[in-house]
């Protein structure tokens, strides 16, 4: 017994030492970036804050100073997490654009059933860095395993011994991250548009349904979230935006036939948000895009030229309604987009949220 004691015991001392080093060790985690580009916020006039769709806002192309701080597969607890962080900053943006497709109040990535704990704990490092010790969205299970084992759940150590083997000339050099400006010359291939995005609705489908059986309070909580965080972005003298971005229409078909509920759901919380005073933009059935599968990358995410069009025309629409100031960009907007966010090194082409 004391033997068996004594091997638990020193597993337990290897593995708290493991993770006291990740701490120091630079792990080229995802809150690195995520705590590199906070600064660059500060002192804008917009921010962008949501999953990969938000690839869909150009800042130059919508004439406006703003800063991406979009992350894939982010959900919307997240995002009202990170609008805090940015609140207390000095110097707060105005306007909140929070991008987000049908579908995305429906996830919770600190959930039981969640593929995705990892994002979770990405962003529990980035605010235990900053002192907020707290829960994402009642999510105790991930700031337990962040706080308490650092170094699991992520990728950081495969990625040490690649690079070391890479050193000693033993495997190639690990490639380098997918970004936006290769997914910016991507288009569809409108015969494999609907068998993909049939594939990819049947995948959402059965990952949010085994969501939803451990905890089928998720999209209500993800209401409040927002509802909260349009409050406090209110009472600090901003504007919040909920856009969401067009999607092909086999996509959009595939969806409604396999989360039909699930999208009439995102279509009664943005009605609600409307009526509390958020700014909604919705685009996802919006017919100059549709149809138009040269301007997507895939069946989710506008491409280049796509997001460039959209820009332009999300731009005019919110002077339209008053909400942006009349403003002209001093020698037009760019012809070719070189605003590729900061996170632009993370991007997946095949995920949403």
């Amino acid at each position: 017994m004391i033997r068996l004691l004594q091997f638990f015991g020193l597993g337990f001392f290897l593995l708290m030492a493991l993770n006291g080093v990740s701490w120091f060790v630079d792990d080229a985690g995802e809150h690195r970036l995520m705590e590199a580009a906070l600064p660059r916020i500060q002192g804008r006039d917009a921010v962008t804050l949501g999953g990969s769709v938000g690839g869909a806002v150009r800042y130059p192309h919508m004439c406006v100073d703003g800063a991406d701080y979009y992350w894939n597969a982010q959900d919307l607890f997240e995002v009202a997490a990170i609008a805090d962080l940015i609140l207390e900053g000095p110097e707060p943006p105005r306007y909140w654009i929070v991008v987000a497709a049908p579908t995305a109040q429906s996830y919770d990535n600190g959930a039981a059933a969640s593929e995705r704990g990892g994002r979770r704990r990405e962003f529990h490092r980035l605010l235990f860095r900053h002192g907020r010790l707290g829960m994402i969205g009642g999510d105790w299970r991930q700031v337990l395993v962040t706080a308490l084992t650092p170094a699991l759940g992520y990728d950081a150590w495969g990625g040490r011994l690649h690079r070391l083997l890479h050193q000693m000339g033993l495997a190639a050099a690990p490639p380098p991250p997918p970004g936006l400006a290769a997914r910016d010359g991507l288009r569809v291939d409108p015969a494999d548009a609907a068998r993909e995005a049939e594939v990819s609705a049947e995948l959402q489908a059965a990952h949010l349904e085994r969501i939803v059986y451990y905890d089928g309070s998720i999209a209500r909580r993800s209401e409040q979230a927002l509802l909260g965080m349009n409050r406090r972005i209110r009472e600090s003298g901003g504007t919040m935006i909920l856009v969401v971005p067009p999607m092909t229409e086999a996509m959009r078909i595939s969806t409604v036939r396999e989360l039909g509920p699930e999208v009439r759901a995102f279509g009664g919380l943005l009605k609600r948000l409307a009526e509390d005073g958020v700014i909604v933009s919705d685009h996802w059935s919006d017919p100059a895009f549709g149809k138009r599968y040269d301007l997507f990358a895939d069946n989710q995410h506008l491409n280049g030229a796509g997001a460039e069009a959209f820009s332009r025309m999300l731009g005019a629409e919110l002077r339209a309604r008053g909400v942006l100031p009349a403003a002209a960009c001093a020698a037009g907007p760019p012809a070719v987009s070189t605003d590729y966010p900061t996170t632009s090194g993370h991007e997946m082409v095949d995920d949403v949220r």
